[in-house]
């Protein structure tokens, strides 16, 4: 089996399933099945390396809103409408 951290790695720069896949020299379906049932060591290690780059993203646009950015701004006002939607 492919090394979880390549999944991870590859997930957390936003590659496609699809281009993990050819990288991985793996079945592009097996390994989206297995992302999308979400209880795999496969789906774990895409998940947890697609979040943890959103959240760096989104500690800099934070940042960002703090120092004025307009743009940041509403991006942070929709983090927080979505966080309020989810609790």
């Amino acid at each position: 089996m492919e090394d979880l951290s390549k999944i991870e790695e590859y997930a957390g720069l936003f590659l496609t399933i699809d281009e993990i896949a050819i990288l991985l020299d793996v079945d592009p379906a097996e390994l989206r099945r297995d992302i999308r049932h979400g209880k795999s060591d496969r789906a774990r290690a895409y998940n947890k390396g697609k979040i943890q780059s959103i959240l760096e993203v989104r500690r800099q646009t934070v940042e960002f809103a703090k120092k004025g950015s307009p743009a940041a701004e509403e991006l942070v006002n929709t983090y927080i409408i979505n966080q309020k939607k989810n609790e």
